[in-house]
């Protein structure tokens, strides 16, 4: 059980440790392989009290109520199959030090060793270690285990990607017909996201740290906008009030950027030696139109998905998103156009305080954390002020999630639910004020407005269909056009539209002979 605990505690805290790259794959190359999603034991909603919830008949374990009072499954030892980091064992990590744990870690461990003292049971990890998200070795295990009916695992931790293959496959349970979906420890817009005819086979919970960290957000440099008395321009005395009176849209932040960029080098291309706007990666048109609330796919009136993209809104939405990428004055540096092996010198431009807004998920806060300049971070802005609520995309490629595979025998499935559901309440209840906090630490100024736009981001996180099933590559087409001829969006959907319905159709009627 130490060595779990140690693992588990390390694989939490290089969620912090994640790459600034870790929110996408790189749609060309895949060099993201070395971030493969790491698992964890869990992240919670800052709003819920840590005040010690003691296991009785009105609170339950940190309130959950679904366990009877007494449950004892006599020290049995569970196994828990997750997509890990590098390093599964603690001790075999060059930075591992037992001496140092982290509070993120200690936290962790303590969830951990919490949820087998209330069970009984002692929890081991298997972790599979692979930068392979299609059919790769944490696929064909749970494949071939479900083959042949040997799965000696109570719950797994696939990337979304993996989970939707699973899912395709027919060898996930309905969680639905689990456990209580709507407790506060599942991510209600997550999981609604994945839900197709009603059913879900994957979820995110306070368990999928890891899908909090794979989450897009706009991190600003607070000394450059003050400077430029940017939120003052539109009215507002910050940032932080426009988001909350949504007038946080895309349209501000394209104008912002301009307002700021400066060509310090003379060179008429934006640099990474200029001072620049947004420094964001190849992916962002695609990020763009998930945080403008659209999607790929949506769901017809049967559940079921049907592609739906091309309409004048996303149309407009894209165009515009191409226009400003490639616009010269834009002031907007991409990633992938600057690689360096020492790090990404686009990112440094933000580091170094240079660059107004970094456009990438939530570990990358950790990876600035070295900047001299104060900054904040903010939900990713609406298309327009028409929008309903903030959207940030999970990246399908690094987020993992939850799932019961069908090979989980029926004597066992009670186990696995309490497992899972008491793993989330107390992580709930006990470890997301200790992760944000450990987030945020970096901070000069650690202010409340920050930590609010973390609940909100937390809680508007919400995955594509289309990225993790990857119809037609659409979502691939579309981050493409960011260095394809201006308005071609249309000829490029044209292209590949059949395809993508034919993909989606046998998805579809896969998932309408699934019984489970």
């Amino acid at each position: 059980m130490k060595n779990f605990l140690r693992t588990i505690a390390l694989l939490l805290c290089a969620v912090l440790m994640f790459s600034v790259f870790a929110a996408c794959e790189d749609v060309s190359t895949n060099v993201n392989e070395s971030n493969a999603g790491s698992e964890s034991a869990s992240v919670s909603d800052s709003n819920t009290s840590t005040e010690e919830s003691k296991f009785d008949d009105t609170k339950g374990f940190y309130g959950y109520t679904g366990i009877p009072e007494g449950t004892d499954f006599g020290g049995r030892e569970v196994s828990v199959l997750t997509l890990a980091q590098y390093q599964i064992q603690a001790e075999s990590s060059p930075t591992y030090d037992p001496e140092n744990m982290t509070v993120v870690g200690t936290a962790a461990a303590e969830c951990t060793r919490l949820v087998e003292e209330l069970l009984n049971i002692q929890i081991v990890e298997e972790g599979i270690a692979t930068g392979s998200r299609y059919g790769g070795p944490f696929y064909k295990r749970v494949q071939n285990d479900a083959i042949s009916d040997t799965a000696d695992y109570a719950f797994i931790m696939p990337a979304l990607t993996e989970a939707a293959m699973l899912a395709s496959d027919g060898i996930l349970y309905d969680l639905n017909k689990l456990v209580d979906l709507s407790q506060p420890w599942w991510c209600k817009e997550f999981n609604d996201a994945v839900t197709i005819a009603g059913k879900t086979y994957f979820a995110s919970s306070d368990i999928t740290t890891v899908s909090v960290a794979s989450t897009m957000c706009i991190i600003f440099n607070k000394e450059i906008e003050k400077k430029y008395e940017l939120a003052k321009g539109y009215g507002y005395d910050s940032l932080y009030a426009m988001v909350d009176d949504k007038a946080w849209t895309q349209d501000v932040m394209f104008e912002m950027s301009k307002k700021v960029y400066k060509d310090d080098n003379n060179d008429f291309i934006c640099d990474p030696e200029d001072t620049c706007g947004i420094s964001a990666q190849h992916n962002v048109i695609y990020w763009l139109l998930r945080s403008g609330g659209a999607n790929v796919c949506t769901l017809d009136s049967e559940g079921y998905p049907a592609l739906t993209v091309k309409t004048e809104r996303n149309i407009s939405l894209i165009n515009k998103a191409q226009e400003f990428a490639q616009d010269p004055t834009g002031g907007m540096i991409i990633a992938d156009d600057w690689k360096s092996e020492s790090g990404s010198p686009a990112v440094q431009t933000f580091i170094d305080g240079r660059c107004l807004f970094l456009f990438n998920a939530l570990s990358a806060m950790d990876t600035v954390r070295v900047m001299e300049d104060d900054f904040g971070v903010l939900p990713c802005p609406m298309f327009d002020d028409t929008q309903d609520n903030y959207t940030n995309n999970v990246g399908a490629w690094t987020s993992n999630c939850i799932a019961i595979p069908t090979s989980v025998h029926e004597e066992d499935l009670q186990l696995s639910v309490y497992l899972i559901e008491a793993l989330a309440a107390v992580s709930r209840s006990k470890l997301t004020n200790t992760y944000f906090e450990q987030t945020l630490q970096y901070q000069i100024s650690r202010d409340d407005d920050s930590m609010r736009m973390l609940d909100l981001i937390k809680e508007n996180r919400v995955p594509d269909l289309s990225e993790m099933y990857r119809w037609g590559k659409m979502m691939q087409t579309i981050a493409d056009l960011r260095k394809g001829a201006l308005g071609t969006f249309v000829s490029a959907y044209d292209a590949i539209d059949e395809q993508t319905i034919l993909e989606i159709e046998a998805t579809v009627e896969g998932f309408k002979n699934n019984k489970n």
